[in-house]
């Protein structure tokens, strides 16, 4: 499913240890910019992400890293 499809169906998705509560910054959800991006691709890159990095992000700092892959 693209994560803009979730629309705060909070739990209801395979993106839920990455995220945070509705409407708070976090929210992967709510972000126009990763609305196309598959749940799966998502986490994907997070895991590409923990692999190469030599720190432990956060789950704020990851969706910043992905989302950076994705504006145009």
């Amino acid at each position: 499913m693209k994560i803009g499809e979730l629309r705060q169906h909070c739990g209801d998705c395979l993106i839920i240890d990455l995220c945070a509560e509705p409407y708070n910054e976090l929210c992967i959800c709510t972000d126009e910019i990763l609305e196309d991006v598959s749940e799966e691709e998502y986490i994907s890159k997070v895991e590409e992400i923990r692999r190469t990095a030599k720190r432990n992000w956060s789950n704020k700092t990851l969706k910043a890293l992905v989302r950076r892959q994705y504006v145009k």
